[in-house]
């Protein structure tokens, strides 16, 4: 089994739990990740819209309360998938969801956008310079787009991978300039009681592999957040609010064309 067809298989099974995970009020994708993202979008109103990445839709859908003309989204799990049409129906939705590898997208999808989005899907690239350009190929002369990334610091902690052995509390350390395969429990599937643990596996890319792929592109950066957690966090749930400050989670990019 490749990469691609691990990573499909990955995410086709723990579906509904990062549904449930990631779509409650107190939500990393809710509270951390949306509010930064919205003060970055461009106007879309009746603009050519990709999400790439999209899983279950979640951001998919908050775009579209920003009225693009055209709005599709693809992903590599049809479980995912399955979720995001059933959501679209539920809201008489006009996104369009397409299978397919996110780092080939033009191969499934033959036109140019407005704006390009995508969320936590560049770690799950294997080559991301191809997946920039190929991007940057489909964005139209005046496109802008949004990258939100697993910070680079955050996904440098992420253990190692050893086979299918499941990694120790004080495996998750640091390790930035090593460029291994890493491997870990997914928060939604460590927290649900009904899945059983599995692992995920991903890429640690540092800070200079992004900007050298972005350049490589055509592209620069416009703008770039690292969001922090909300405040109200310090007094509800500190152990949360306090690691996240250590660590951030996420780091967010503008692009546009050079």
């Amino acid at each position: 089994m490749n990469n691609t067809e691990a990573t499909r298989e990955n995410w086709n099974k723990m579906a509904r739990a990062y549904e449930d995970f990631n779509t409650g009020d107190d939500s990393y994708s809710a509270c951390i990740e949306w509010p930064t993202i919205k003060k970055m979008l461009p106007e879309l109103s009746g603009k050519r819209v990709l999400d790439v990445g999209c899983g279950t839709g979640i951001f998919t859908f908050l775009l579209e309360q920003y009225n693009p003309k055209r709005l599709v989204g693809i992903d590599l799990s049809e479980e995912m998938l399955k979720i995001a049409e059933e959501k679209k129906e539920a809201r008489n939705s006009i996104a369009s969801f397409i299978a397919g590898d996110a780092a080939k997208t033009a191969k499934y999808i033959d036109e140019k956008f407005d704006f390009i989005f995508s969320s936590t899907t560049t770690h799950y690239i294997t080559d991301l310079n191809e997946m920039f350009t190929a991007l940057s190929a489909m964005l139209e002369k005046n496109g802008e787009m949004i990258f939100s990334i697993i910070h680079p610091v955050y996904s440098a902690q992420y253990p190692k991978a050893h086979g299918e052995r499941f990694p120790e509390d004080e495996e998750w350390v640091v390790d930035y300039l090593n460029h291994s395969e890493r491997a870990y429990i997914q928060p939604w599937i460590e927290y649900n009681d009904e899945i059983e643990d599995f692992l995920s596996k991903s890429i640690h890319y540092s800070m200079s592999d992004y900007m050298k792929a972005i350049r490589q592109a055509g592209l620069y950066v416009d703008m770039m957040e690292e969001p922090a957690p909300p405040t109200e966090w310090e007094h509800s749930t500190p152990g949360r609010y306090y690691s996240f400050v250590e660590t951030p989670t996420y780091m967010i990019l503008k692009l546009k064309k050079m």
